[in-house]
């Protein structure tokens, strides 16, 4: 008993031994790296960032991201290497979304992706800015060539500002088949059905769900959740429709 409980001991002294000398690897690759910025800084030699595709969006995070690029980016970082592409509603137009397949291309060659928020454009938008046509969100098609399954979003704390949280809270929701590739109609009251007809004939076509909308406009978007093997911890749920 004696023996095992010294050996338990010894475990754990070369456990937390382990774990120290990795603290203290991890902070002396810390202070050489900053230590390798301060003298590149102090030399007026720039770091050399690898390859990264920018993709650039517009209205207010545009305008801090270019300001951000402008005092502490471009300074003292070699962007060379980095793939930009304009995702604005007017780039989009004038190259009739040729841009956002290059921006999704590069992205899922270089697998390192900094993207700033988009505008889907509204009627009204699309009027005021002259575009030939409405440009659907960007996201979707991303996400599709990224394999992008998941999208993340984390609370917002500014100090000195009370936003409703008061400790970070991190949202995680599933991307796939969502509204972004959904169909859509605007209809009027009637009875809406949702269906399914096998791929074998001889089976019949089955109703799914009967509901009668009695709204004398309502836009009414289907999307597919494709679940299975791939995806076993959301077995159960297949199409889902919502109506406003």
């Amino acid at each position: 008993m004696l023996h095992r409980v010294g050996r338990q001991a010894a475990a754990r002294s070369s456990a937390l031994r382990s774990s120290a000398a990795g603290h203290a690897a991890r902070r002396s690759a810390a202070r050489q790296t900053a230590a390798a910025r301060a003298l590149a800084s102090a030399s007026g030699e720039k770091l050399v960032s690898p390859p990264m595709t920018y993709i650039s969006g517009e209205e207010m995070t545009h305008h801090c991201m270019n300001l951000i690029m402008e005092s502490w980016i471009e300074p003292h970082i070699d962007t060379s290497a980095w793939e930009t592409f304009d995702l604005s509603c007017v780039s989009r137009d004038n190259t009739e979304d040729q841009v956002l397949h290059d921006a999704v291309e590069s992205g899922a060659r270089i697998g390192a992706i900094f993207k700033e928020p988009t505008v889907t454009p509204t009627e009204v938008q699309k009027e005021k800015l002259g575009l030939k046509k409405s440009c659907g969100s960007p996201n979707g098609a991303m996400r599709r060539g990224w394999n992008g399954i998941t999208i993340s979003r984390d609370t917002i704390h500014i100090d000195g500002m009370e936003l409703g949280f008061k400790h970070p809270v991190l949202f995680e929701r599933h991307a796939v088949g969502g509204e972004y590739a959904a169909g859509w109609k605007p209809v009027g009251p009637g009875k809406l059905m949702t269906i399914f007809a096998p791929d074998d004939p001889d089976k019949k076509i089955e109703t799914v769900d009967e509901r009668h909308l009695d709204n004398e406009v309502r836009a009414l978007p289907l999307s597919l959740q494709p679940h299975g093997p791939a995806a076993p911890s959301q077995r159960g749920a297949g199409c889902r429709s919502r109506w406003w």
